[in-house]
């Protein structure tokens, strides 16, 4: 199979570094695709109210913890698929009970999606209007859900199998059919109806679809990225659980946490909520570049893991969480000297772009952390051992980021206050996931434990 990604242990780091951007990049290109669509349906919005960017990008923080159930299909059936590719094994039952878990995840949210959502919303200190903004955003969305659950698995699917090139061009499309279709339903362009807020859900969801159908087009036609076999035998349902359940686990407590943390941002106002939403939109560019490696990690530590090719994984995964730090540096550099410029690109209100200013020159110093964070993260993932970054994540979100948050606002009041805290969490957390990952590589690469042959 010319799509395995294996690492020789003895491998020049750039020739290593050449092959995993080939892997990365294109996941990179998708990821910042994505958060194109999401920053200009807030700067879409912008010209309705502030009220309405709050609102906006509230709910696509909402919409991280609705999609952390996906994490169960999406994760094992990514880590399968890479694990069985890396030893010669069928991907089609990871592939099939990802679908099937997907689909009964998110029928469900069809119908109660968007009352929940907008209620927690509301419960984590979201004023009524900016309740109100997210429930006309979030009623197409959820709507569809299903629809973008089931493309999670398909894109989970290719990543798994190491062809990342195919969701990017699939993924161009659905941004530009969502970045269109919004701008012409936001503000009733050419005679379609004027739905404000709830034009930019509808180009989300008209995305979607154009994707689901893209995907089938390939797999019914061209059977890509694999040859698929109605095998859905139960030892793989088993293992897609035992992988997922942590993964998605994880995602809901820290994207619940991540919302009551908004929470104690949106107390201080509209304002510093628009604020803080901003500097996200705009740290993003940075987050996504280190979100595309740590998916490259976990295919590459997946693969290899399967393989039996320890020594080659240590290497492989080294390289990456490295460069990936570097980048991300590089990045965090920009934040630093052009604070203000970027803020000024989603919003024009002076306040909440001072607000944003002090967002970003505080995470800028903890761009590199992030990076081995995300990679090592990405490794134990790959090699199935989900249920640390569970453990990682939900500890350090709160022992480092709300706790000291909360005690800390009672003595300064400020927003800058948990955006500080935000900063050492993650320094602490990329400290935590690197022991945790050497201490598994250790006992893998140990003279005691003899390599696999690659199939």
């Amino acid at each position: 199979m010319d799509n395995k990604i294996l690492i020789d242990p003895s491998e020049d780091r750039i020739n290593i570094a050449k092959k995993v951007s080939k892997l990365a990049l294109p996941i990179i290109f998708s990821n910042l695709l994505y958060t194109v669509e999401t920053s200009v349906s807030l700067i879409l919005v912008s010209g309705i109210s502030s009220t309405a960017v709050a609102g906006v990008g509230y709910s696509n923080s909402m919409l991280w913890f609705i999609y952390s159930l996906m994490a169960l299909s999406y994760t094992g059936t990514s880590v399968l698929v890479a694990q069985r590719v890396g030893a010669g094994k069928d991907p089609s039952p990871a592939f099939l009970w990802g679908l099937i878990l997907a689909f009964l995840i998110a029928l469900p949210l069809t119908f109660f999606g968007t009352d929940i959502t907008t209620a927690i919303m509301m419960q984590f200190g979201a004023s009524k209007e900016v309740a109100e903004v997210s429930h006309q955003y979030l009623e197409p969305i959820f709507l569809f859900i299903t629809v973008g659950f089931i493309i999670e698995v398909f894109y989970a699917a290719y990543n798994g199998y190491g062809d990342t090139k195919t969701p990017f061009k699939i993924g161009f499309f659905m941004s530009l059919i969502d970045v269109v279709f919004s701008y012409l339903l936001i503000y009733g362009k050419f005679g379609l109806p004027r739905l404000e807020v709830a034009g930019a859900g509808w180009g989300i969801v008209l995305s979607e679809i154009y994707g689901l159908l893209a995907y089938l087009y390939l797999y019914i036609a061209h059977r890509r990225p694999f040859p698929v076999r109605l095998d859905v035998g139960k030892d793989v349902l088993l293992k897609i659980l035992r992988i997922g359940s942590p993964t998605a686990l994880e995602r809901a407590i820290t994207s619940l946490s991540f919302n009551i943390f908004v929470g104690m941002i949106a107390r201080f106002g509209d304002k510093a909520l628009a604020a803080h939403q901003v500097g996200l939109r705009v740290e993003s560019v940075s987050f996504m570049v280190g979100f595309g490696f740590m998916i490259a990690s976990t295919i590459v530590s997946g693969q290899n893991f399967g393989a039996g090719n320890y020594k080659g994984l240590q290497r492989g995964i080294s390289t990456i969480a490295h460069l990936t730090a570097l980048i991300m540096g590089l990045a965090g550099v920009f934040l630093l000297l052009f604070p203000r410029e970027f803020s000024y690109l989603f919003v024009k209100d002076p306040e909440v772009v001072d607000l944003a200013v002090y967002y970003l020159v505080i995470v800028a110093l903890s761009q590199p952390q992030m990076a081995y964070a995300s990679v090592y993260s990405g490794a134990l993932k790959g090699m199935g051992k989900t249920y640390i970054p569970l453990m990682i994540n939900i500890s350090s979100f709160w022992l480092f980021r709300i706790i000291p948050s909360y005690v800390f606002l009672k003595l300064f009041p400020s927003p800058i206050v948990p955006w500080v805290f935000m900063s050492v969490e993650t320094t602490l957390r990329a400290l935590i996931f690197y022991l945790a990952y050497r201490r598994i590589i250790s006992k893998l690469t140990s003279p005691t434990i003899k390599e696999l042959p690659a199939p």
